[in-house]
């Protein structure tokens, strides 16, 4: 059975979707991921778990939708970054075509946090104008929620360049991490608060939205400690995300999403 949506002819692509076979988005970005962990980072994930679930479910995966909204890291060499509207413009662009070719099953590997919300809108407006309520998965919070036991004691080592990603890309790409320039890093203050985030400080006893540059979190865009990753974890931590990935489309498949919001009662 072909897995890959551009492996199929128009006849197969048709056939699919009248099976009720899942359609599976990858979004990502080619932006910087501190001094080891190579730019592709969210794209390369959420295509892994993409063509990872797709294989063991029986669904199809796309081609990954591969620049972010990434502009708070574009002082960083290399960094593509795609402005929100135009990241909204291409996920309706794509989820559309797939309903208009009778796809109602679409699940979204929408990975980095800037990339949420304009896709969020745009499955907002299609559910509007389709009737077809889309699903999105963020693969960061799903490593987040599921690395568990893999990194107890760690969590220091947990952060932007670091881990969990350092492992998962040693997992999914040999070669592409070298851990022997491998250090641990700090957050920058800003000004004398505590950088949380490069949207978040802390200020007494909760937060303030600021909307930083990367460069002043962290002059490498990385932070935490990277220093105990490996392969290992990363493939234990890989299994564990698409699991959940194809536990998730066993139930999808399942759900009417074609269900009308329910009526509003004054």
């Amino acid at each position: 059975m072909k897995n890959f949506y551009p492996h199929l002819t128009w006849v197969e692509a048709a056939e699919a979707a009248a099976a009720g076979r899942v359609a599976i988005l990858p979004i990502g970005t080619v932006d910087a991921n501190g001094p080891l962990t190579p730019m592709g980072f969210d794209y390369l994930v959420s295509a892994a778990l993409a063509e990872q679930a797709a294989e063991r479910t029986g669904s199809l995966w796309l081609p990954p939708l591969a620049y972010g909204v990434s502009e708070a890291l574009d002082g960083f060499p290399g960094t593509i970054a795609m402005p929100p509207e135009h990241l909204a413009t291409q996920t309706d662009a794509v989820v559309r075509s797939l309903i208009r070719a009778g796809f109602d099953h679409i699940l979204l590997l929408t990975n980095h946090g800037p990339n949420q919300f304009p896709v969020e809108y745009a499955l907002r407006r299609i559910r509007r104008d389709t009737g077809v309520l889309v699903a999105s998965i963020n693969p960061a919070q799903l490593s987040a929620d599921l690395r568990g036991a893999l990194f107890d004691g760690e969590h220091p080592a947990i952060g932007h360049g670091a881990e969990p990603g350092v492992s998962l890309l040693m997992h999914l790409a040999p070669g592409s991490v070298d851990l022997a320039s491998a250090e641990r890093r700090e957050k920058n203050d800003f000004q004398g608060l505590p950088v949380i985030s490069p949207t978040e400080v802390r200020f007494g006893a909760s937060r303030v939205n600021l909307f930083l540059e990367l460069e002043e979190v962290s002059p490498t865009a990385g932070w935490a400690d990277p220093t105990g990753a490996s392969a290992e974890k990363g493939e234990a931590l890989f299994s564990a995300m698409a699991d959940y990935v194809a536990d998730f489309i066993g139930t999808f498949r399942g759900l009417d999403t074609r269900a009308a919001a329910p009526e509003v009662v004054a």
